[in-house]
């Protein structure tokens, strides 16, 4: 008696199952794919009702263009879409949708209805599948558009109802997906419910710096400063809105990249908007961007990802060509000082500070044209860096409050910055315990970390000696002997040409030691033995001493650090003076190179609230 076959085919609700067990995570990735049906019909409003977080009910309603009967009959059939016809399609997607299995996957794990009615027809449709058993077609009343309705999902599989979190917590991940599709589609209004109450109202005209201000807040829609490369025929555009760096999160949740509409978590482009905020980050933190991606479809593929959250593009190198220069022009743009506001709240959140009904600041009096005391008869001076050139016919960039450079060259100011094009830094300016120095502005004044502005102009001066291949070097008398280990001496002999090429010139003194010879003339009082220790830090970090800008980046950040003006020294008020007019000429001077803030501003209504005058 022959043994029947151990291989056979599942049946296909068992095959829809499965499917649904990459499709459909959670009510999240129900909301996911339904809203972008939606969109892919043309829908320009969109309803959104949740009950228990979506487990219990996800309702789509939308205004597209339908479904007719026939239609209806195919829609809930594994892979049967209107959005691919043969193979080559595949090569130029542009929908949101199109492997036509979301339906078939959502409808084996729950119960679910589609009402729907064509521009033509004068009734509608419906259809019920009630976890993959799938009932006929009927028609019924139904307004122009298409409703979904998904109940109780996942109550045929138990064993995946148990891996769902709390109400509150499936909520937050069903609103995530929907701001940023809401953030991707302009001109597309959304509306979402929450067990009968509104939690989002997104109107179709407003633009993106009003949908972030709905979603997120107004202090963030306002600081946003716009982004733009690429000629609107181009084959590659780019447009959107940056943040400064103090809007940044541990986690990605505002970093927003929209390709052709599509909301995508891409580590290409991730890396891309890490570049772009090089200098201006600090480590382990994102930021806050919305940005739109153009490209023609055929140049990338996102038929690569179960959820279509990830793409591969055919080549990455125009991107960043294109998209990192103007990130970072962007980002320069951006108000980056740390408003005093902010840190007037925290003050006053924590009871450390309750200010009287009616105080002014004192006179300083004669104090403030006298000059700071110092020891001994020593006086720092600031490091001279040479002002920085505009490029010939570079045009300025524009945007709210921002500096740029008029035809002449000249400073050139508009919005809140207006001040800057009288700005002389007359002073009297005030040195607080040796670290932080205090300015008068016109609108209120700045309190400026030395140590972080300063250790920014000599990292910016080697820098731009580094790409001129001109850093000059200042030799040592004595040569300055370092002891180190074996194995270290070896990274040092093995980097000596790219090192000098930074201005740092080492020979091998024997087989535990390296003798420092020269270091670049920029630095201030160079700590040798420190410098060599970078060095080491460097090449352990990276391997080697690569031609990479960022690893060369990071050494000339630590050399920067040791050699500047440190938290402790006494500046009188020419010296004062000279720090602040030439990190004016800088191209960023409100962080340092390892991003910390280099000045707080506080304004006068900063003050006036401090002191209850508002």
């Amino acid at each position: 008696m022959a043994r029947p076959s151990p291989v056979r085919e599942l049946p296909e609700i068992v095959k829809n199952q499965i499917a649904a067990g990459e499709v459909v995570e959670r009510p999240a990735s129900v909301v996911k794919e339904l809203v972008e049906n939606a969109l892919d019909a043309g829908a320009t409003r969109i309803q959104v009702d949740l009950e228990e977080g979506g487990v219990r009910l996800v309702r789509i309603t939308d205004n597209g263009s339908g479904m007719r009967a026939g239609d209806l009959d195919l829609a809930f059939r594994p892979h049967a879409t209107s959005k691919l016809h043969e193979l080559e399609d595949l090569d130029h997607i542009a929908s949101l949708g199109f492997r036509g299995e979301a339906l078939a996957s959502i409808g084996s794990v729950a119960r679910c209805r589609i009402l729907t009615r064509a521009e033509d027809d004068s009734l509608g449709s419906e259809i019920v599948n009630e976890g993959g058993k799938l009932g006929s077609v009927q028609e019924a009343g139904a307004p122009l558009g298409t409703t979904l309705e998904v109940r109780d999902l996942f109550y045929n599989t138990p064993a995946r109802r148990r891996f769902l979190k709390r109400t509150q917590t499936e909520l937050g991940r069903c609103l995530d997906v929907l701001q940023r599709l809401a953030l991707g589609q302009l001109g597309v209004g959304f509306v979402v419910n929450h067990n009968g109450a509104r939690v989002l109202d997104v109107e179709p005209e407003m633009d993106l710096r009003g949908r972030v201000r709905r979603i997120y807040s107004s202090e963030l829609a306002d600081s946003l400063e716009p982004v733009s490369a690429g000629d609107d025929n181009a084959p590659l555009r780019l447009r959107g809105l940056v943040a400064p760096p103090r809007f940044s999160l541990r986690q990605a949740t505002r970093l927003h990249w929209l390709l052709n509409g599509r909301p995508l978590r891409d580590r290409v482009l991730v890396s891309l908007v890490k570049q772009g905020y090089r200098g201006y980050l600090e480590d382990g933190r994102l930021p806050s961007v919305f940005l739109h991606l153009s490209m023609d479809p055929a140049l990338v593929d996102v038929n690569v990802h179960p959820t279509k959250s990830e793409v591969r593009f055919r080549d990455d190198k125009p991107l960043f060509s294109l998209c990192v220069p103007a990130i970072r022009s962007a980002v320069a743009r951006t108000d980056i000082a740390t408003p005093g506001e902010k840190l007037l709240a925290r003050v006053e959140r924590r009871g450390d500070w309750v200010p009287r009904t009616e105080s002014f600041l004192p006179d300083p009096g004669g104090l403030a044209n006298a000059r700071t005391p110092r020891v001994g008869d020593e006086r720092l001076e600031v490091v001279d860096i040479p002002r920085a050139e505009s490029q010939s016919g570079a045009s300025a960039p524009e945007g709210p409050g921002g500096l740029g450079f008029d035809s002449s060259g000249g400073r050139v100011a508009e919005g809140p910055a207006a001040w800057a094009r009288a700005d002389e830094f007359e002073g009297p300016f005030i040195q607080i315990d040796k670290t932080y120095l205090v300015r008068a502005l016109p609108d209120g004044f700045e309190v400026v970390d030395q140590h972080a502005l300063h250790e920014r102009m000599t990292f910016e001066g080697l820098r731009e000696d580094l790409h001129k291949g001109s850093i000059a070097v200042q030799r040592l008398l004595m040569p300055e002997v370092c002891e180190l280990a074996r194995d270290e001496v070896s990274q040092i002999e093995a980097n000596l040409e790219g090192l000098a090429r930074l201005g740092i010139e080492l020979s091998i003194f024997g087989p535990t030691s390296v003798a420092v010879q020269g270091l670049p003339a920029r630095l201030r009082r160079p700590d040798a033995e420190g410098i060599v220790r970078d060095v080491l830090a460097t090449l352990s970090s990276t391997g080697q001493l690569p031609d990479a800008e960022e690893v060369l980046e990071e050494l000339l950040h630590r050399t920067a650090c040791r050699s500047s003006i440190m938290a402790g020294d006494e500046l009188d008020q020419s010296s004062i003076r000279s720090l602040l007019e030439r990190a004016d000429q800088l191209e960023n001077s409100q962080t340092c190179p390892h991003s910390r803030p280099t000045r707080v501003r506080f304004t006068l209504a900063d003050l006036e609230k401090a002191f209850h005058r508002t």
